[in-house]
């Protein structure tokens, strides 16, 4: 129960009083007992070439993971029109003594000998994982019309003595010679419930008069008792550029409930008159008792450039948001309205359960003699809240608003329950030009890292910007342990 859907590569779309859908949907009511399952794995990968390279590769294994609504070197324009994009998934299966097995999911983007490489590489093992609206190298133009993505996945499933196995999610970008670029979203998620939404990368966004919106959702309600999740861990690389531009979005999310979301690389959004909305949501009902969920940890690394490398690498392991973070990016707004809202919401009880995280790492690749603008952030652990961090970014603002709501909320119960953790780790790349960077590594419970601006340019003439970061914990522990 896999989804891949409603992609565009190197395609030019154009709606005039008119609309164009892509719904995808599907919906799990099955019921497995005393089964076996054994997946041989996913694998996607593009060879190399002398030319030009743009391709999306995806791999993925399991079960109802979801990829929607990415668009790779295409342009969409909408006037007076619709364009949407729909992706519903629904778990509501029953799964007792039952064994799966992975096989894991690789996915590698080929590499150029002398010209660009424009790559959208997804590796996505395990359940429920959910990468949708990430547009690369793409134009998109709005025009009194609407653009909108929706992306939902629902679990309700329920589970009792199962044993899933998995082993791993890789995602390798390819590499650019010559005077080539490399533009490269490279994600890689491992487990449940991870969220990769609405994260632009050297893309521009025009909306007049119209509305721009991106709608990422996952729930979880899942009852699981008795059973082992081990994982074999997430793993994003960035391809190297011999002598252009690096501008990449490095993805590594291992564990349950990881929200990367509305982040956008070297992107230039401009609104007049209009409104550009990113909504992601995370939200955890579920019920686990005696049960042990293990992970092998997340690594990200960025490819390094001898021009200017643009670059957002992210790792998290465990229950942790990044969010509304713009890099070298230029944003406009003119009577009109942005607005982003990041939600994890965390109602879940834990008893006589075990978890365990391998640690998170993201390393910035390096420029030899260009700008070097990077935002390298690791989490590990849970609830932790990367959120409206700018670098590099400019913002400016006529008669406008721009809004960023970041929330973690925790009303969790745990009860007699053992929580491990290996630790987060964040290093910056150098150059001997420019140098903004952001490098950020959280482990634990509850950090808050919110509304810092490095580098970054603000210009308001009548207008506002908001930001509203909190982490709420009303969480309850009895005889429980985090180490």
């Amino acid at each position: 129960m896999r989804q891949d859907c409603g992609h565009r590569t190197n395609a030019e779309v154009t709606v005039t009083g008119g609309r164009t859908d892509n719904h995808c949907a599907n919906q799990d009511g099955s019921v497995t007992k005393h089964s076996a399952l054994k997946g041989g794995g996913g694998q996607a990968a593009n060879g190399p070439s002398g030319n030009a390279v743009q391709t999306q590769n995806t791999a993925q294994e399991g079960r109802r993971n979801a990829i929607c609504g990415n668009h790779n070197s295409a342009s969409v324009t909408v006037t007076g029109g619709r364009a949407d994009g729909h992706c519903t998934h629904g778990d509501g299966s029953f799964n007792g003594h039952t064994v799966v097995k992975g096989g894991g999911a690789q996915a590698a983007g080929g590499s150029t000998a002398i010209n660009n490489v424009l790559h959208q590489n997804t590796a996505q093992e395990g359940r429920q994982n959910n990468a949708c609206a990430n547009s690369n190298a793409t134009g998109i133009q709005v025009a009194g019309g609407r653009a909108e993505g929706r992306c939902k996945t629902h679990d309700v499933s329920v589970n009792k003595h199962t044993v899933v196995k998995g082993r791993g999610a890789e995602a390798h970008g390819g590499s650019a010679g010559g005077f080539g670029s490399a533009l490269e979203q490279n994600t890689a998620q491992e487990g449940r419930h991870n969220n990769n939404c609405a994260r632009p990368n050297a893309t521009a966004v025009r909306v007049s008069g119209g509305l721009e919106r991106a709608h990422c959702v996952s729930k979880d309600g899942s009852f699981s008792h008795g059973t082992v999740v081990k994982r074999g861990g997430a793993d994003a690389n960035g391809g190297s550029s011999a002598a252009g531009t690096v501008a990449q979005q490095n993805t590594a999310q291992e564990g349950r409930h990881n929200n990367n979301c509305a982040n956008p690389n070297t992107t230039a959004v401009t609104v007049t008159g209009g409104s550009a909305r990113q909504h992601c949501k995370v939200i955890d009902r579920f019920a686990e008792i005696r049960s042990a969920d293990i992970g092998e940890g997340a690594e990200a690394n960025g490819g390094s450039g001898a021009a200017d490398v643009h670059q957002q690498n992210t790792a998290q392991a465990g229950r942790n948001n990044n969010c509304a973070n713009p890099n070298d990016s230029r944003i406009t707004i003119t009577g009109g309205r942005a607005r982003e809202h990041c939600l994890v919401a965390d109602g879940s009880f834990r008893r006589h359960s075990v978890e365990k995280h391998g640690g998170a790492s993201a390393n910035g690749g390096s420029g030899a003699a260009g700008t070097v603008s990077q935002q390298n952030t690791a989490q590990e652990g849970r609830h932790n809240n990367n959120c409206a961090n700018s670098n590099g970014a400019t913002v400016t603002l006529t008669g406008a608003s721009a809004e960023n709501r970041c929330k973690t909320i925790d009303h969790s119960v745990r009860v007699n329950t053992v929580d491990r953790s290996e630790g987060a780790e964040a290093d910056g790349g150098s150059s001997v030009a420019t140098l903004l960077q952001q490098n950020t590594a959280q482990e634990g419970r509850q950090n808050n890292t919110c509304g810092n601006a490095n580098g970054a340019t603000l210009t308001l003439s009548g207008g506002r910007t908001r930001t509203q970061c909190g982490a709420v914990d009303e969480s309850v522990a009895v005889g429980s342990r985090y180490h």
